[in-house]
Order: C-alpha cells, then sequence, then structure tokens
C-alpha cells in the first residue's frame, strides 16, 4: 500500500514537472510574440477606410518587420557622410498574424519614387525631393536611422500602418546564411538569364536548376544589368523565387535542428542592423511552419518609366489602396 502511495506521488510530481514546462515554454512563446507588438519603430497612425461600400479597421493582431537588403560591401555601422550609407536594393515588409500565425509578405519596388527626405553633412534636413525608395536609407545618420527613416517611408506608403521591427542585412551575409540551411535549389527562366548575371556566373543557364552555394547564390540574389531596362524588375522576381526556396530549406532544417534561428541570427552580428532582440525569436519557428508561400506573397502594382536618369516605378494609386486594405485591415461590424 505504501508503496503503491509513493508511485503516485512520484507519478503526481512527475506530471506536475511537465506541466511546469509545458507552462514556461508556452509562456515563452507568448511573450516572444507579444513582446514583438511594444516599442514600435514607427508607431503610425492607420485610420479606419471604407473600401467598397464596408468599413474596415486595422488588424491590432499584425506584426510588421520592415526586411532591408543593402547593397553595401562594408558593414552598416560605418561612419560615412549622409548619402553615402548605401541603397535598400531589396524592401520587404514580413506581416504576421499573432492570432492565427500566419505570414504575408509584401515586396516594394526599389524603385518606387516617394518623397525622400535629403540630409546634409550635419544631418539637418536639407530637402524633400521626389527619388527612389531605395536612396532614403543612404541619408541615415547611423544604419539605425537609416532604417527608421525608410520604415517611416513605408508606413507612410502603406496607410500609416506601424511598423513594429526592422531589420537591415548587408548583401555580404547572404551567402552564409544560405549555406546555414544547405543552400537553395532555383530554376532559371528557360529562356531568359540576365546577361550580367552571366557573364559573372557561368552556372547560370537558361532553363536549368541551379543548387545556390556560396558565391552563387550572392551573385544571383544581387546581379542585375543595368544598362537593361526593367532588370531591377527580373532581379526582384528572382528574389522572391529565393525566398521561397529559402524559407522550405529553413523549415526543413527547423525540423532537424530548433537552434537554426539562433545560429542566422549570431551568422548576421557583423552584417545586420534590428531591433529584433534574441528574446523575440522563440515565435518565428511558428509563422515560418505555417506559411502558405503561394498565396502570401503579394507585390505592388504600379507603371516603371525611364527618368531623366533612373528608372521610376510610379505605384498603382487604386490597387495600392486595394492591397493595403486586403492585407492589413479587417471589416468591421
Amino acid at each position: 500500500m505504501m508503496k503503491n502511495h509513493r508511485k503516485i506521488i512520484r507519478y503526481g510530481l512527475f506530471l506536475a514537472g511537465i506541466l511546469l514546462v509545458c507552462g514556461v515554454i508556452l509562456s515563452v512563446l507568448w511573450r516572444s510574440s507579444a513582446f514583438l507588438k511594444h516599442n514600435k519603430a514607427v508607431e503610425g497612425l492607420a485610420q479606419p477606410v471604407f473600401y467598397e461600400g464596408k468599413h474596415y479597421e486595422y488588424k491590432e493582431e499584425l506584426v510588421n518587420i520592415l526586411c532591408l537588403g543593402i547593397d553595401h560591401d562594408e558593414a552598416l555601422d560605418q561612419d560615412v557622410l549622409p548619402g553615402n550609407r548605401g541603397q535598400s536594393d531589396a524592401i520587404f515588409l514580413i506581416s504576421l498574424n499573432s492570432e492565427t500565425r500566419e505570414m504575408k509578405i509584401l515586396n516594394i519596388p526599389r524603385d518606387l519614387m516617394m518623397p525622400v527626405k535629403v540630409y546634409d553633412v550635419n544631418g539637418d534636413l536639407a530637402a524633400i525631393q521626389s527619388m527612389q525608395i531605395a536612396l532614403q536609407y543612404a541619408y541615415g545618420s547611423d544604419e539605425k536611422d537609416s532604417c527608421l527613416k525608410t520604415a517611416e517611408d513605408i508606413s507612410a506608403l502603406l496607410l500609416d500602418i506601424p511598423i513594429h521591427r526592422y531589420c537591415a542585412i548587408n548583401f555580404n551575409a547572404v551567402s552564409a546564411l544560405n549555406d546555414a540551411v544547405g543552400g537553395v535549389s532555383v530554376r532559371m527562366d528557360p529562356e531568359y538569364v540576365d546577361a550580367a548575371l552571366q557573364m559573372t556566373d557561368p552556372l547560370f543557364v537558361p532553363g536549368d536548376t541551379v543548387h545556390l552555394m556560396g558565391e552563387h547564390c550572392f551573385h544571383y540574389l544581387h546581379i542585375r544589368d543595368i544598362h537593361t531596362y526593367a532588370s531591377c524588375e527580373e532581379r526582384a522576381g528572382r528574389q522572391k523565387q529565393y525566398i521561397k526556396g529559402y524559407v522550405e530549406a529553413a523549415k526543413e532544417k527547423m525540423k532537424k535542428d530548433r537552434r537554426l534561428l539562433p545560429e542566422l541570427y549570431s551568422i548576421l552580428d557583423d552584417n545586420m542592423t534590428t531591433d529584433i532582440r534574441k528574446i523575440e525569436l522563440p515565435s518565428f519557428p511558428f509563422y515560418i511552419e505555417n506559411i502558405d508561400f503561394d498565396n502570401s506573397v503579394r507585390s505592388i502594382e504600379g507603371t516603371r518609366i525611364q527618368g531623366e536618369v533612373h528608372e521610376e516605378f510610379y505605384p498603382d494609386q487604386d490597387k495600392l489602396y486595394e492591397t493595403v486594405v486586403e492585407m492589413f485591415y479587417t471589416p468591421r461590424d
């Protein structure tokens, strides 16, 4: 009788221990997701909207993270004059739904024309000019200020939605991130491959499937023929295809190794600027595991023209409004 009583006590203690551990894990996951909603990079003033006969309000459960790929060979924290900090050649806004664990991604063209704030050598506002959005990053007083200035512009573009976090990555880090998940396979367009890409790396042949490792990944994501019209649009298509492949590779790697995200975070230490803290990382695998990539990525539609110096992209305002409402708003009761 006494032995049975001890067994019951041991079993009860064991069960209590399991429940405690589960509770701690769930608490960490909940807190890591909750942390992301506080101390926003850009507060935003998203107001209710009226669209196609219905009233909509902003989805407060969303966490919006601005991701920038910076076209610069040196560290992001370099001490340079305003205008020389580099450009955000890749711009993606990732939106996480903290209730449904859905992830959506909005691709923003680097050459989208917006009022860009230009600063002088003293850091004072010198002018506001219509320029490519990629140039706003260049005028920050430091790498964090560059991210915030770009985030403010993206928020203004998207009906003043809040942007909770930012992450800017130097393209130098791309190869290491790629190799950490075992590389990514991509299929080249059967009829066209960017001329500069082919000249730089003969691995890229029309119609071939290429498993990207090392510098080949950097070439695929970065290089474009600047003398070919709309080459940045073709490169953006490559980047979207790569992100899809990378997410799938990361999902497979995470099934075997839950330490992958901290490892990637460490890899980025010297080539990243972000206000995402390590304590906020545990919630991300759930979003990544649930992503339906084919239905999750949107691009801003519009018209591209050849300006006096560079290409200029002008968004279709009606379609942009529709995209913002669909991604970030919900019908009001």
